[in-house]
């Protein structure tokens, strides 16, 4: 009985990575990336995936010498790539904010009241973090968003 599972997973993985390994480049028909320059979509690295009605938009980042500029630039940017898949604020239903320093929880909460002025909001997890890449970026910010199945 085992050797048959083993047999069925080794063709699955197969016939999973036959096109990676064949040199073939095979894109997913239900996967829609959103890619901000050439250089992203060369290095595979998209700002967004919409997968079926689900768009996940890692996390985003915005020069600006304080905390608030950064929040405000940040959340009009990631407004801008939702508005691609034809999403709002509205429909985020996870975000996760990635704070250099743990004493800005107060003013991140803050700064979403104003972005998530109707309804409860999305689920929320405030991260912080060593550092950045950047050494004066102060916050990122990455969503998950649910299209509305009734707006079609």
């Amino acid at each position: 009985m085992s050797f048959n599972v083993n047999i069925g997973a080794l063709a699955l993985c197969l016939a999973v990575l036959a096109p990676w390994a064949s040199g073939q480049e095979e894109e997913v028909s239900f996967r829609e990336p959103l890619f901000f320059s050439e250089v992203d979509k060369e290095m595979r690295t998209p700002q967004a995936v919409r997968v079926g009605g689900v768009v996940f938009v890692a996390a985003m980042s915005s020069p600006g010498e304080t905390l608030e500029q950064q929040l405000r630039t940040i959340y009009i940017r990631l407004q801008s790539v939702l508005g691609n898949y034809g999403l709002r604020m509205q429909d985020v239903v996870q975000e996760r904010v990635y704070l250099k320093q743990g004493s800005d929880y107060e003013k991140a909460k803050a700064a979403r009241l104003l972005v998530y002025r109707e309804g409860g909001g999305p689920a929320l997890s405030l991260v912080e973090v060593a550092g950045f890449e950047d050494g004066e970026t102060l916050v990122e910010i990455e969503l998950v968003a649910v299209a509305n199945p009734e707006e079609g």
